[in-house]
């Protein structure tokens, strides 16, 4: 199982383009309602500043790099994600997917007529595949639309994908509002992937693409609203990048032997990390947490005898976190120095995880579990103490 990579906070998935659609087939079959979010630097820019927004994306259930800068900063991070993957090249996929297994989609948003347009080019590329239904509301803020004749026609339609082209951070947020009264497998923000698919909007080159130009393209097509945009985030970035860069320099690479316990209480599992959390100890703090869930209990992690943290192992954290919100449950940060908030803040994460106090001055009881170590984990050998006990 591969857990998000942590880039500036946010949660991407290394998964390549083909990984991504079938990744997307199983959220579909696996039941439930699920958000992906294709990411790029405005996006990460506009979580930075909107808390809401950055909770809501380090939700969803697959976060895909749209950008090449963010591939990039992934490679200095030292957990490179593999390739840009982007809406406009996602859509077409989807429809290929539809063409072959029959899923059905729906189109959301764009200027008027947009998805009709682009339905008649899915449909022209993809013999097969099934629109099920296509609509482009007024372009309202938030607040002011019309949200139930919208649920309306998608639950009628009763699609498996619905993509909804309404820009971030407005799509994003409104299909966080109503995923669950959508009951829709999978929905997905496409951003201006209509007006690209049906050529109101020109793609740049393949070459510019995948150098990381393409940007230069949007610019020239819509330089007084990409011009702004553009230098807000290159400086959002020059403010961020080096202190995130400097956080993760300044910690040493621990060698030794890490190790965990576990026990429970009234508050639920409390998780004691020691040593590092990577790659390497990922796999059994997933038992960890997968025990938690299967036992309705929230988990407090520990971190203060944590000596390293890299990307892969605050990506886990965000995954770990988002598991147990689906399930109901919450995961809380405990005894947090000077140290790990220096840590969360360069890496641009702090705002997404709640700090727990300690209820030892109430007087609860706790039920203490002995260490276990997991430097071995290469070949997954090592064997932790589950065994819980919990106060009737």
């Amino acid at each position: 199982m591969k857990h998000p990579v942590a880039v500036l906070g946010l949660p991407f998935d290394s998964l390549t383009s083909g990984e991504a659609v079938n990744a997307i087939e199983r959220l579909i079959e696996s039941g439930g309602t699920h958000q992906v979010a294709t990411a790029n630097l405005d996006f990460w820019l506009n979580s930075h500043l909107n808390p809401h927004l950055h909770r809501i994306l380090a939700s969803c259930s697959l976060v895909l790099p749209d950008g090449m800068p963010l591939v990039w900063i992934s490679k200095l991070f030292g957990a490179p994600l593999p390739e840009r993957v982007t809406g406009v090249d996602l859509v077409p996929q989807l429809a290929q997917l539809s063409a072959r297994k029959g899923y059905r989609i729906f189109l959301l948003g764009g200027r008027p007529g947009v998805a009709n347009r682009t339905a008649d080019v899915l449909e022209r590329d993809h013999p097969g595949v099934r629109i099920v239904g296509t609509f482009s509301p007024l372009h309202e803020e938030l607040a002011r639309m019309d949200h139930s004749e919208i649920l309306y026609r998608i639950r009628a339609a009763k699609p498996d994908i619905l993509l909804v082209a309404f820009g971030n951070p407005k799509q994003e947020k409104w299909i966080w509002m109503h995923r669950k009264r959508l009951g829709v497998p999978v929905t997905m923000g496409v951003g201006a992937s209509f007006d690209i698919l049906v050529g109101d909007m020109k793609r740049a080159p393949r070459w510019m693409q995948q150098c990381g130009l393409e940007w230069l393209m949007r610019l020239a097509q819509e330089p007084a609203r990409m011009a702004p945009r553009y230098l807000r985030d290159f400086f959002g970035l020059v403010k961020r990048l080096p202190l995130a860069l400097f956080a993760a320099w300044t910690q040493a690479p621990d060698r030794g032997p890490s190790s965990m316990k576990t026990f429970t209480d009234l508050n639920g599992m409390h998780v004691y990390l020691h040593g590092k959390l990577t790659a390497e100890t990922v796999p059994v703090l997933q038992r960890a947490v997968d025990t938690a869930i299967a036992r309705g209990l929230a988990v407090v992690a520990h971190l203060q005898t944590v000596s390293q943290i890299d990307a892969e192992g605050l990506g886990f954290l965000m995954a770990a976190r988002r598991q147990l919100l689906d399930a109901g449950l919450a995961l809380s940060l405990a005894a947090l120095d000077a140290r790990l908030r220096f840590l969360l803040n360069a890496f641009c994460a702090e705002a997404l995880f709640e700090e727990w106090k300690s209820p030892r001055a109430h007087g609860l009881r706790v039920v203490e579990k002995e260490a276990a170590p997991y430097s071995n984990l290469g070949a997954r050998k090592a064997v932790l103490p589950m065994q819980m006990r919990s106060r009737g």
